[in-house]
C-alpha cells in the first residue's frame, strides 16, 4: 500500500514538473520568435512594427531569459537610432514600449526596474516638447516635463478581483493536474474515466481563469 502511494505521489510530482517545463519552454520559444520578428522588421526599416514585436518579446518574462533582456536592449538601441535620425514618433514608441513591457512583468517586484527612471525622464521631456503650448500658457518647459514625469512615475496596482480570479484559477489548474495523477489513474496506471474527466475539466477551467485573470489584472 505504501509503495502504491509513493508511486502515485511520484506521478503527481512528475506531472507538475512537466507542466512547469511546458510553460517555461513556451515562454522562451514565444519570446525568441517575437524577438526575431522584430529584428526582421527592423532590417526592413519598419521601426514601429519592430517596436511592437520587441515589446511582445520583453513582456514574456522569465527570470534570466536572454530574450527579454535582448528585446529591451533592442528597444533602447532603436530609440537611440531614431533620435539620431530625427524620427520623433519612433523614439516615443520605443520608449513607451520599453516602459510598458517592464511594468507588465511586475509582481511583488518590478524586473528591470533600474531602466525605468531614465526612460520616464526621457519620455517626460518628449511629451513636454510635443504638447501644444496653449494648453498651459506661461508654464516653462521644465514645469511641463515635471508634470509629465510625476504622472509617469505613478504605479497603479492590479485590480484585486482579477488577482483573486487568477489565484483561484492557479489553484484549480494545479489541483486538476494533481487530481488527475492521484485519482484519475489507478495503481496500474489505468484510466479511471469519471475521475479523469473531472480532473481534466478542473484543469482546463483553472487554466482559463488564470489566463483571464492575468490579462485583466
Amino acid at each position: 500500500m505504501t509503495t502504491r502511494r509513493h508511486s502515485r505521489w511520484l506521478l503527481v510530482a512528475v506531472g507538475v514538473g512537466l507542466a512547469l517545463v511546458v510553460v517555461v519552454v513556451r515562454l522562451l520559444v514565444d519570446s525568441r520568435s517575437a524577438l526575431h520578428a522584430g529584428e526582421r522588421s527592423e532590417a526592413r526599416g519598419d521601426r514601429l512594427e519592430a517596436v511592437r514585436h520587441y515589446q511582445d518579446a520583453a513582456r514574456l518574462y522569465l527570470p534570466a531569459s536572454p530574450y527579454v533582456r535582448e528585446a529591451l536592449d533592442r528597444l533602447e538601441a532603436l530609440a537611440a537610432t531614431a533620435a539620431q535620425s530625427g524620427d520623433g514618433p519612433s523614439v516615443r514608441a520605443a520608449l513607451e514600449a520599453e516602459r510598458a513591457a517592464i511594468l507588465a512583468t511586475r509582481s511583488l517586484f518590478i524586473p528591470n526596474s533600474s531602466r525605468l527612471t531614465d526612460i520616464e525622464h526621457r519620455l517626460a521631456r518628449l511629451l513636454a516638447s510635443a504638447e501644444d503650448r496653449s494648453v498651459a500658457p506661461g508654464v516653462s518647459f521644465e514645469g511641463r516635463a515635471a508634470w509629465h514625469l510625476e504622472r509617469l512615475a505613478r504605479r497603479p496596482g492590479p485590480a484585486l478581483p482579477h488577482v483573486v480570479l487568477a489565484l483561484a484559477g492557479l489553484g484549480f489548474w494545479v489541483g486538476g493536474a494533481i487530481g488527475f495523477f492521484s485519482s484519475g489513474l489507478d495503481a496500474k496506471l489505468h484510466l479511471r474515466r469519471p475521475q479523469a474527466i473531472i480532473a481534466g475539466v478542473t484543469f482546463a477551467l483553472g487554466l482559463a481563469m488564470f489566463l483571464i485573470g492575468l490579462r485583466l489584472a
